[in-house]
């Protein structure tokens, strides 16, 4: 009963946690951390749910996806955030993880015996979801949307 609890509480650690994925403080940094974790798990995960019907191993495609994504947003994403805008990152983000994807699927580590390939489409797909799916926890962790201001209105 304890082990549910817990797993419960972690899986709703990012709807609790408020931090901004792009402008980190030293106020949010630990919620940024809880939010940037889960955003990470989750876009990995969709990308590897999305590519593992083309023959890749689940666990070792996902786990390099972790350490790619990582990079990617360390390596790429970070560094542009004062640069670009919003708008322009994002979609080069997408498509540099489409790149990632294609060249992780094309280590034979991660190969299965019924392998088939990752097609540019099927990455860009993958790509498009993880990456949206993070965007939104990154949201829900900033609590953008729903914030209400004193005078009763949204932000």
């Amino acid at each position: 009963m304890s082990a549910r609890i817990v797993i419960a509480v972690l899986v709703f650690l990012p709807v609790i946690a408020r931090a901004n994925p792009v402008m980190i403080d030293g106020q949010s940094l630990i919620a940024f951390g809880i939010v940037a974790f889960w955003a990470l798990v989750i876009e990995s995960g969709i990308a590897t749910l999305a590519l593992v019907s083309s023959g890749l191993l689940i666990v070792p495609t996902f786990g390099t996806l972790i350490v790619a994504n990582v990079a990617l947003f360390l390596l790429g994403f970070l560094p542009l955030t004062g640069r670009v805008s919003l708008w322009l990152l994002e979609p080069g983000v997408v498509l540099a993880d489409a790149l990632l994807l294609k060249l992780v699927a094309s280590a034979p580590f991660l190969q299965g015996g019924e392998f088939v390939g990752v097609s540019w489409r099927r990455a860009l797909v993958a790509a498009l979801l993880g990456n949206a799916s993070s965007f939104f926890i990154g949201v829900i962790g900033s609590g953008a949307p729903w914030i209400v201001h004193e005078t009763g209105g949204l932000e």
